[in-house]
C-alpha cells in the first residue's frame, strides 16, 4: 500500500511537470498571428521598416511620419499579438505625432522563438528609439511610449533605462510578473502554485531566464520622465490592483486614469474621453528641444 501511494504521488509529479513543461513552452514560444491590416488600409503614409537590436534581432516595423508631428511615439502591443492588432487604437495620435509600430521579438513578422516577457524586450524599444535618433525628420523631436498590457510593462522597464523617453503611458501593465504566472494558472485552484513553481524552474534552467526579474514595479522608481497608468477596476486577468503597485511606486509627475471595460479589448480607446485625455498627456510633456 506504501509502495502504492509513493508511485501515486511520483506519478503526479511528473504529470504536473510534463503539464507545465508544456504549458510554459508555448507560453515563451506564442502562435504568431497574421497581420491583418496595415497602415495602407486605414489611408495612412507610412514605411515598411527593420529594426536591428544589440543582440541581432531583426524586427519588422511601420514608421509613419508627419510633418506637424510634436515628437514620435513608439507604440509597444500587448501579448500574443502584433503591431496591427493595435494600429487603429493608436492611429488618432497621428497627425500630431509620427507613430512607430513594430512586432516585438517572437511575434508577427519579427526574428526571435522565445518571448521573454520584458527580460529582453527593452532591448527591442532600445532598436525603435536608435531608428527614430537617427532619423533626420524625427532626430530632434522628443520621444514618448504608448503602451498596452505586456507591451505597457516593457515601456516602463524601458523608460527606467533610456532618458531619451520623455513620458509613458502604460494601458493595463502588469506589475508583478510572478503574480501574473500565478494568475495564469488560476483555473488549477490549489496546484497553482505547483504549476508556478514548475514555471520559474522551466525559465530559469530551459530558456536560462529569470522570470522574477521582469516587474515593472520594480524598476518604475528609476523612471524619471511623466507616466500616465491607465487601468480598469474591472480587469479580469491584470487585476486592478497592479495599477494602484505601480502609481504608488511611480515618480511625479504621474497620472492614474481608471477607465471601465475588460482586459482583452481595447474599446475604450476608441472613446472620445480616452483619445483627449492621452493626446493632452503627450501634448503636455513631448516638448520640442531646439
Amino acid at each position: 500500500m506504501k509502495k502504492m501511494w509513493v508511485r501515486l504521488i511520483i506519478d503526479f509529479f511528473i504529470i504536473v511537470f510534463f503539464l507545465s513543461l508544456i504549458i510554459g513552452i508555448r507560453a515563451v514560444m506564442p502562435t504568431r498571428l497574421n497581420i491583418f491590416i496595415t497602415p495602407k488600409d486605414m489611408g495612412l503614409p507610412f514605411e515598411n521598416i527593420v529594426l536591428e537590436t544589440e543582440d541581432n534581432k531583426k524586427l519588422k516595423g511601420w514608421f509613419i511620419y508627419s510633418d506637424k508631428s510634436k515628437g514620435t511615439i513608439i507604440c509597444l502591443h500587448g501579448y500574443p499579438a502584433n503591431k496591427a492588432d493595435i494600429l487603429s487604437v493608436v492611429e488618432f495620435l497621428y497627425p500630431d505625432f509620427s507613430l512607430l509600430l513594430f512586432d516585438f521579438r517572437a511575434h508577427g513578422e519579427s526574428e526571435g522563438k522565445v518571448c521573454y516577457f520584458g527580460l529582453k524586450e527593452f532591448l527591442d524599444v532600445k532598436s525603435a528609439i536608435d531608428f527614430i535618433k537617427n532619423n533626420e525628420k524625427t532626430k530632434d523631436l522628443p520621444i514618448g511610449i504608448w503602451g498596452y498590457s505586456f507591451g505597457g510593462a516593457v515601456g516602463i522597464i524601458s523608460a527606467s533605462k533610456y532618458e531619451d523617453i520623455k513620458c509613458v503611458v502604460s494601458d493595463s501593465a502588469f506589475a508583478n510578473f510572478p503574480d501574473m504566472v500565478k494568475n495564469y494558472y488560476k483555473n488549477f485552484g490549489p496546484l497553482k502554485y505547483l504549476f508556478y513553481s514548475f514555471s520559474i524552474l522551466l525559465g530559469k534552467y530551459v530558456f536560462k531566464s529569470d522570470f522574477k526579474l521582469n516587474s515593472p514595479e520594480n524598476f518604475i522608481n528609476n523612471v524619471k520622465c511623466p507616466i500616465l497608468i491607465i487601468h480598469s477596476r474591472n480587469d479580469e486577468f491584470v487585476p486592478f490592483a497592479h495599477a494602484k503597485k505601480l502609481f504608488e511606486k511611480a515618480n511625479q509627475p504621474k497620472e492614474l486614469y481608471v477607465v471601465e471595460g475588460k482586459h482583452t479589448g481595447l474599446d475604450r480607446a476608441y472613446t472620445q474621453e480616452y483619445r483627449e485625455k492621452v493626446k493632452s498627456f503627450f501634448k503636455k510633456y513631448l516638448k520640442i528641444i531646439i
